[in-house]
């Protein structure tokens, strides 16, 4: 299976370090929890919680969040695990069962291939399919989280805070259906 079968193509670039994509399996859901709590422990070290506290509430926070995305997004969103060399190294979902819009329902990459460009070279194939199929790119990220210095960097506007969450979005809008009809990143 090709990544345009899949939904997504990776960047040449990125190809030709080892990254791929795959659909989501089965057997991903422990990488996925722990990546997962790899991303959001930090948030919790100002609680003051024991260690097995802090994995099992967030934990918890995975099967929640996993279960709202099974369930909410459409048929046509594709779950993928990024792969480097063939070993798991991320998740990129998304979402095209909007008329107009692409959505970014999530991105996240292992703690050791962040802030090296991958996910900047993700999200960029992303914009460029968006604009040569006459779409827009959507997402939801929280407001204290880093990677929105980053969609903003890449062309992202705000256009309406939703609880915690900043619905951002990238490439022409006008004659869109109400992005608010589908839930934010939790």
């Amino acid at each position: 299976m090709t990544g345009t079968d899949l939904g997504f193509e990776m960047p040449q670039e990125l190809a030709a370090r080892g990254f791929a994509v795959r659909p989501r399996r089965a057997d991903d859901t422990d990488f996925l929890r722990e990546l997962y709590i790899s991303f959001r422990w930090a948030e919790l070290e100002a609680a003051g919680w024991p260690e097995a506290t802090r994995h099992a509430f967030l934990a918890d926070q995975f099967r929640l969040q996993d279960h709202h995305y099974a369930n909410h997004y459409s048929a046509a969103a594709a779950f993928l695990i990024i792969t480097r060399d063939g070993a798991p190294a991320g998740r990129l979902y998304i979402d095209r069962g909007a008329a107009r819009e692409i959505r970014l329902v999530d991105i996240i990459l292992v703690p050791a291939l962040t802030g090296q460009g991958i996910g900047s070279a993700i999200v960029r194939a992303l914009l460029d399919e968006a604009a040569r199929t006459g779409r827009f790119v959507g997402l939801h990220v929280e407001s204290d989280n880093p990677a929105r210095r980053l969609y903003r960097r890449l062309g992202f506007v705000d256009c309406r805070l939703e609880g915690p969450y900043h619905y951002m979005t990238w490439g022409d809008v006008g004659g869109a259906p109400d992005p608010a009809a589908t839930a934010p990143l939790s």
